[in-house]
């Protein structure tokens, strides 16, 4: 018997969900995870199987400094770098289980097109304006310095790791020049103040736009992200270079300014839209895109980590806002590729950003050699022990340091000790003592309540991407059934009374089946292994993404599969495995030496 969450006639909702860039700078490291990517992929599969159309992009963040100098670095061109490290991106991603109905790479020359007619048509209602400005140039390698390639103290807390673009300590949204004793990250030198000419967005145009904006539409929002925002209008946004003297980028569609390249900055939250319409393109129907970008019934998550927060909150929306303004004009202007409604483009609706996940007492970065790559974890602990960890003990409200401790400990107690111990206890003794069939039995009424509350809290903390109570929740009804379990005894009944004891592992089964469609979302590989087992093979929407992103979905596929008596039960197999914690990573966990 199957026991569906929701109403089969609720018409499907339409969801976007945008994942924040990587830097095609080398391979991905845990903090992406933690920040943003397994939530996102968790809040996807819910909404697929719940029946809702999802339409999940990102891509890898191809261009910028970051790019060009770790090329550098390695000896190789940018170009090179980036598809490498693109192919490296995206080998992880699969094998974690993240399933994107678009990941690609700002790269492309849809993505250029797309960026290139949204600069041209802020210049064109007057948000872009040409400034002379003086910028930091490093004598001894002869470059103008990007923001991040500047550092020094930061004015506002005194932080001594303080970049050009902002503090990572206090979150100041800072520009070269405000750094106090600044110096290059290329040669360690002090750089000099060179003129030379940008494009600016003016961001305080907008700031009622975005003031009202955030103060109207962001409840749904984490209380920190909204205070966080609210914070930067108080202070007064002022212009922002949206172009910098680069030549490997998205080039500047003006006549005169070959030798320059849009800003990252500007660019990069263009890929939400680019990868849409691209997505729109391999599925045959260019103008599928604007079903998700202007139906204002769609809402529009943003999953990012903290550092990301001002670009979401205040940039990407502020681009839209000015951009949106062509709408206004008949007929329609400048057209997006596949475009045919005069519509606006929409707002994002909520931005569950993450805190950052700190290493050793300092954010987990790339550039700055402080991380762990996803690669190296996969190849020992497999996908489904990182994607728990990095939804249970996400940094939702505050900064999280990681230890390989804590993941083990993790693990070893909670997937293990809980679900994995519960689960393999119930299908071994089912087994050995009523063969290889479910045996006959009613569904307890203490049992069916917990699992109805199982469901409902999940789904409910899910729609307000509230992961860390969703898995809770989880492990609760993992709790409730180990008790069940202990407390009925069915190896003393088996002896004693063996119909009580078919009643007991009949129920026993029932919540095995339950948090085998609980754990769908969050740790995909055992739940697939779990239905293997179960043979309740239904057919799982998050497995049908094709190279096209299309995805077949099924209704109300969320549900409680209440499995019927002689059903087969399969060899059971440990879902979960217990690791140790060695001499080795002790010494890595207070060395930060992989």
């Amino acid at each position: 018997m199957i026991r569906l969450f929701f109403n089969k006639e609720i018409t499907p909702q339409k969801i976007f969900i945008g994942v924040s860039w990587p830097y095609a700078n080398g391979d991905i490291h845990i903090g992406h995870l933690a920040g943003q990517n397994v939530v996102a992929d968790v809040f996807a599969r819910y909404h697929r199987l719940k029946g809702n159309n999802v339409l999940m992009v990102s891509g890898s963040d191809s261009h910028g400094a970051p790019v060009v100098f770790k090329a550098e670095e390695l000896g190789i061109t940018p170009e090179e770098m980036a598809k490498k490290s693109h192919e490296s991106i995206v080998a992880s991603y699969k094998a974690l289980g993240l399933l994107y109905e678009n990941y690609t790479s700002t790269t492309t020359e849809l993505h250029a097109e797309v960026s290139q007619n949204i600069f041209l048509t802020l210049k064109e209602y007057g948000y872009l304006d040409i400034k002379k400005s003086k910028q930091y140039f490093d004598e001894t390698v002869k470059r103008f310095l990007p923001d991040r390639y500047v550092r020094g103290t930061c004015p506002k807390c005194g932080a001594t790791n303080a970049r050009g673009d902002e503090c990572p300590e206090c979150g100041a949204f800072l520009e070269p020049e405000d750094l106090i004793d600044p110096y290059s990250t290329l040669s360690e030198s002090v750089p000099i103040m060179k003129e030379t000419e940008h494009f600016y967005m003016d961001l305080s145009a907008l700031q009622k736009d975005l003031g009202e904006w955030i103060s109207k539409k962001s409840k749904p929002w984490r209380k920190w992200v909204r205070e966080f925002s609210l914070g930067w209008i108080k202070q007064g946004l002022e212009p922002r270079p949206v172009t910098r003297d680069m030549d490997f980028g998205v080039p500047v569609p003006v006549k005169g300014w070959e030798n320059k390249v849009l800003y990252v900055w500007i660019e990069a939250v263009v890929g939400y839209l680019s990868a849409a319409i691209e997505w729109a393109q391999k599925n045959g129907n260019p103008s599928s895109w604007e079903d998700f970008w202007k139906d204002s019934e769609c809402k529009h998550y943003y999953f990012i980590a903290g550092g990301n927060v001002p670009f979401h909150t205040i940039i990407w929306p502020g681009e839209i806002i000015a951009y949106n303004q062509k709408y206004q004009k008949v007929p329609l202007e400048r057209p997006l590729p596949g475009e045919s409604l005069r519509k606006p483009l929409n707002l994002p609706y909520d931005i569950p950003a993450n805190n950052m996940l700190m290493y050793k007492g300092k954010k987990m970065s790339k550039g700055d050699g402080n991380s762990l790559t996803v690669s190296h974890l996969l190849e020992e602990y497999g996908p489904d022990p990182l994607r728990y960890f990095f939804v249970k003990y996400a940094p939702e409200k505050q900064d999280r340091e990681f230890t390989m401790k804590d993941f083990i400990e993790a693990n070893n107690n909670e997937l293990v000790g809980n679900i994995g111990n519960f689960i393999n206890r119930a299908l071994t003794f089912s087994r050995s003592h009523f063969g290889k069939k479910v045996p006959n039995g009613i569904l307890d009424e203490e049992v069916e309540k917990e699992i109805y509350s199982a469901f409902e809290k999940t789904s409910k903390y899910l729609e307000k991407a509230q992961f860390i109570k969703a898995i809770e929740t989880i492990l609760k009804l993992g709790h409730f059934a180990n008790k069940y379990f202990n407390d009925s005894e069915p190896w003393v009944k088996i002896k004693s009374s063996p119909h009580e004891a078919e009643q007991i592992i009949y129920n026993a089964i029932q919540l095995v089946s339950a948090l085998q469609s609980l754990l769908k979302p969050f740790t995909p590989f055992a739940a697939a292994e779990l239905a293997r087992i179960l043979n309740c093979l239904e057919p799982d929407p998050n497995a049908e993404l094709d190279e096209k992103g299309r995805v077949e979905t099924i209704k109300d596929s969320w549900f409680f599969n209440e499995v019927r008596p002689g059903s087969k039960i399969s060899e059971p197999k440990l879902l979960f495995k217990k690791f140790e914690y060695t001499k080795e990573l002790e010494e890595q966990d207070s060395t930060g030496i992989v």
